[in-house]
């Protein structure tokens, strides 16, 4: 099938004398260079304009054009996308003196053949007007995204905002009466798009450009007036000049010997008698003898009585006959029309729910991107409720029968997806490992390090977008067993596992550090390090064990380091930055070493809480920090506490994950990690 040829027709509107854009049009002379590059349109809209701001855009848009026709080492799509990507770069190096006073924003399309390539940088538009419905690019090439039941708002950096762009090709198959509209940003703002929709169907492209630019002005525009419409339309005479002539071929030689032998066969019948005519004429005297004989024989057979006279049916007879024979006509004719009605109201109602299904799935994405759209407005309150909206439109859209159950997961995943990004989480550990339940957290230089025993594994959670690694891992070659807590020491990592071995991680080396007797504890319930010195907090016991290094570096010990035991299953948290923090029973308790004895003093404590008082269930004491970092899991708060016990601050942990199980607080970036489940999530502490 060849391809359809066509012609453009073209308005355009731009080039003002106040510098406020740039608008190229460039149709090449060559036919060769008409079919394999197209024609190119391009505007470039300057804000605010100035003289030599006026003089950048005239640069990268004759850089655009000039490399487009230029680059023939590839096709259309990679040869705009290069000729973008090096005005882009040259943008950034003019515009870097500017100090962001200056944005230059851009749209541009080349129609080839039958084809149209189109990209923007920045808030100038690019739309296609099909069958009186206005059209944006797609997601993907040859997408068409309606501009009325759109749901997202597209938003792209300025020109040379970034050093390094990668922008966005869309291809789209025109067809004979479409058109595409290159408009500045500031023009679609001003008059809207459907302005912009209606000058196209209703107007020449050069009236329409006019017209647009006639009523942004009358409007009170401030910016751009930039406009280019573009017609496609078809060439005249294309048919007469691609259509070929007829294909005349000569038959193929067995087809002419097969015919020379049946026209000869038919000359050799037509000579000969037919065997079919003399047998005829042989049987026909035979033919009639039987006929005869057959007819006297039924002759002799005896024949049936003569019927009696009928007796005469009287008009009420046949009265009553009509009437049966109409009662049971109109008997199937009800039958039949009750059929019918009980197929139709059948077909109305399973439409009726299909529709009301799709109904509801519509209200379910318009919800979810409502939600999208209030969170990157920070309105959270809003967009939780349109998350609740959504899944309690999803629940009535599952329970339509005939619901399609993929389309159903993928939404209420996406519904998920929102809910982390409102609560702040930055990755789901279920997601890389089944079972995984992070219970401790500890942060180095080189990332953010999770215990899990769920899982097994000691995770290392780094880089931009975030990645997991595994430091340790249940099993492993040096018989490693479950992680079940984890401190830093600088770049370093020290690990206790189920096993009671303590296992250093420190750059791509993993070993055991010696801790004797062992069996001294009943159990770990945290794990902490201070100068050398390792601290093993035993819940079970209610006793502090302390490991000090030996003058060879060995680790000798364990020493009862608390003057008097806790009670049994009450402490749940420990932290050492010269004291030593222990929770106890939802109570703050400090502890010191006085001189050179072998036991701690508990020093007297009281925080002065100002609000609700809190039970602390985790703490964060480091040395490097200005303050005490407490948690209230239950509550889901985050506490912020002088060393003297004084509350400075408190902050909201999600409501709606699950009651955190650890945290680490970042005094450097402001941020907060807490574990829900599975879930790491993040609290701006800046608030």
């Amino acid at each position: 099938m060849r391809t359809a040829s066509f012609v453009t027709t073209v308005g355009t509107i731009g080039t003002s004398t106040d510098g406020r854009d740039v608008v190229i049009t460039h149709e090449p002379e060559t036919g060769a260079t008409l079919r394999t590059r197209g024609r190119f349109y391009l505007v470039c809209e300057i804000d605010p304009p100035s003289r030599g701001a006026s003089e950048i855009a005239g640069e990268i848009a004759e850089i655009v054009r000039h490399e487009y026709y230029y680059d023939l080492s590839a096709g259309v799509e990679v040869g705009l996308r290069r000729a973008l990507r090096k005005a882009n770069r040259r943008a950034a190096q003019l515009i870097r003196e500017q100090r962001g006073r200056l944005h230059l924003h851009l749209a541009c399309a080349v129609v080839v053949n039958n084809e149209v390539y189109a990209a923007r940088i920045g808030s100038a538009q690019v739309f296609l007007v099909r069958h009186a419905r206005l059209f944006l690019p797609g997601d993907e090439p040859g997408e068409l995204a309606d501009f009325v039941h759109r749901t997202t708002t597209r938003e792209a950096a300025s020109v040379g905002a970034e050093t390094d762009l990668l922008p966005e090709v869309w291809r789209q198959i025109v067809e004979a009466g479409d058109t595409i509209v290159l408009a500045a940003g500031s023009l679609v703002e001003t008059i809207g798009a459907e302005a912009l929709k209606n000058a196209a169907i209703t107007l020449h492209p050069r009236a329409a450009a006019r017209h647009v630019r006639d009523r942004a002005v009358a409007e009170g525009i401030t910016g751009s007036t930039a406009s280019v419409f573009i017609e496609v339309v078809p060439a005249a005479g294309a048919a007469a000049r691609l259509g070929g002539g007829p294909d005349v071929s000569p038959p193929p030689a067995e087809v002419v010997i097969a015919e020379s032998i049946r026209s000869r066969a038919d000359t050799v019948v037509r000579v000969l008698p037919r065997p079919g005519r003399m047998l005829a004429a042989i049987t026909r005297p035979l033919t009639a003898l039987l006929t005869r004989v057959v007819g006297v024989g039924l002759e002799l057979m005896p024949r049936k009585h003569a019927a009696l006279p009928r007796r005469p049916e009287s008009a009420r007879l046949r009265t009553r006959r009509a009437q049966r024979l109409t009662s049971l006509l109109a008997v199937l004719l009800l039958l039949v029309v009750g059929g019918i009605g009980y197929a139709v109201v059948r077909d109305y109602e399973a439409n009726q729910v299909v529709n009301d299904y799709r109904l509801a799935v519509i209200d379910v994405e318009t919800d979810m991107a409502s939600a999208r759209s209030f969170a990157s407005r920070n309105d959270t309150d809003r967009a939780w409720q349109k998350v609740d909206a959504a899944r309690q439109r999803l629940a009535v859209a599952a329970s339509f029968p005939g619901a399609d159950a993929t389309r159903l997961a993928q939404l209420r995943d996406e519904i998920a997806g929102i809910e982390d990004k409102l609560s702040g989480v930055i990755i789901d550990l279920s997601k890389v490992a089944s079972g995984a339940a992070p219970v401790d957290l500890t942060q180095t230089v080189n990332g953010l390090y999770a215990a899990d025993p769920g899982a097994g594994r000691l995770w290392r959670i780094f880089g931009d977008p975030l990645q997991t690694g595994v430091v340790l891992q249940r099993g492993g070659g040096l018989a490693i067993g479950t992680p079940v807590a984890v401190t830093s020491v600088d770049a370093a990592l020290l690990t206790l596992d189920d096993a009671r071995k303590l296992w250093k991680a420190e750059g791509n080396t993993v070993k055991e550090v010696a801790i004797p007797k062992t069996d001294t504890w009943k159990s770990a319930t945290d794990l902490a390090t201070f100068a050398g010195n390792v601290y093993v907090l035993d819940g079970a016991s209610g006793q502090l064990w302390r490991y000090e290094e030996d003058f060879s570096g060995k680790l000798a010990g364990p020493v009862a380091f608390l003057p008097q035991p806790l009670t049994a299953d009450s402490a749940r948290g420990l932290a050492v930055d010269g004291d030593i923090w222990i929770l106890a029973g939802g109570e703050l308790q400090r502890y010191r070493r006085q001189g050179t004895d072998r036991v701690l003093t508990r020093l007297p404590l009281t925080i002065q809480w100002i609000g609700t008082p809190l039970r602390p269930t985790h703490i964060q004491a480091l040395e490097s920090q200005r303050s005490l970092w407490l948690v209230d899991a239950p509550a889901r708060i985050l506490v912020q506490v002088t060393r003297d016990g004084r509350e400075v601050a408190r902050f909201a942990l999600p409501e709606r994950l699950a009651p955190p199980t650890a945290f680490f607080v970042s005094e450097g970036q402001r941020l907060a990690y807490t574990v829900h489940g599975a879930k790491v999530s993040t609290t701006d502490l800046t608030r």
